[in-house]
């Protein structure tokens, strides 16, 4: 499930990117030909309003299903009058409307004070416009995650951060239905199970049984686990019902050689990334004629193959 968890996050994230990449290059191409502020603004819309929100609940629904399944194994319900409850809330579609709109908003104010400087005619339009190819990323970040105290512990663009509540909602609606089948078929133990590529915080609870209720005199309670780190954002973790000892793996993915498998598929998604927006890069210093800028983003990006193809050998 867990393999489930990440190629759906990583479909969302990807399209997010897509888009964000792609209002670059409407960013500074209608500079380049002087399109209106209301022009960009109407274009970023209709860009902005073709995100996907169907596949993410059709996924939320698919993983419950195969949560169901794998918790059931054909055992019997004991408890009936179970009720279904919410323990892990999920954020509703508005939040990440709530985002999009404003991604597309403030993309839109950045356009407007770059177009009037412009417009203005004390600069030359490609000069000005070439220097900020690079400056344009830096705004991207505007999206705070919060601690729970209230203050801001980092700034995330729309991809990060939209695809980091998908994965949470994802994470939860697994959860609660772990939580309502251990009601329904009077079972408490929950197992781990051990997936590649776990972040540290999850590695060393992961593969093992916890009891549910923190009642078991042979079992940790799950809390303990969750304290520990289980279920942070972009988390991949499901518990399962425990039956018996066949549910046990032979590896539990617990160890440095596994650490630095983790560290290296990290690097290679963000060199990817990093690949995927000088490509757009190039795109635009093309538009602009800029072919010093040009040549050099070509470089970088044969660099970064290189890099990523060794990356790719220590996994």
């Amino acid at each position: 499930m867990s393999i489930f968890i990440g190629d759906s996050v990583d479909y969302v994230m990807t399209n997010y990117y897509s888009l964000i990449f792609k209002t670059k290059k409407l960013f500074f191409n209608s500079l380049i030909d002087s399109k209106s502020v209301d022009y960009f603004k109407e274009e970023v819309e209709k860009i902005w309003n073709k995100v996907d929100h169907n596949f993410m609940k059709e996924r939320i629904v698919e993983l419950e299903k195969m949560v169901k399944e794998n918790n059931s194994q054909g055992h019997k319900v004991v408890n009936p009058k179970a009720k279904y409850n919410e323990i892990y809330k999920i954020d509703p579609e508005s939040v990440y409307q709530r985002y999009e709109d404003k991604y597309s908003k403030d993309i839109s104010k950045y356009y407007g004070g770059r177009y009037k400087t412009l417009e203005d005619g004390f600069v030359d339009k490609r000069t000005y416009l070439s220097n900020y190819v690079s400056k344009y990323d830096d705004y991207q970040n505007n999206i705070p995650y919060y601690n729970k105290n209230g203050t801001i512990r980092s700034y995330h663009n729309i991809a990060n951060y939209n695809s980091m509540v998908y994965n949470t909602n994802l994470n939860k609606s697994g959860w609660n239905r772990t939580n309502y089948d251990s009601e329904l078929l009077g079972n408490d133990l929950v197992y781990l199970p051990a997936h590649p590529f776990a972040c540290p915080l999850c590695m060393p609870y992961q593969g093992k049984v916890y009891s549910k209720s923190g009642k078991s005199n042979k079992y940790p309670p799950q809390e303990e686990a969750i304290a520990g780190g289980v279920g942070h954002p972009n988390c991949k973790h499901q518990w399962t019902l425990y039956w018996d000892s066949s549910q046990l793996q032979d590896n539990d993915y617990n160890s440095d050689k596994w650490q630095e498998k983790y560290d290296n598929k990290q690097k290679i998604r963000s060199t990817e990334l990093q690949r995927t927006k000088l490509k757009t890069d190039m795109s635009i210093y093309k538009n602009l004629g800029d072919y010093e800028n040009y040549d050099k983003a070509k470089s970088k990006v044969s660099l970064l193959n290189g890099k990523i193809q060794e990356l790719k050998g220590g996994l």
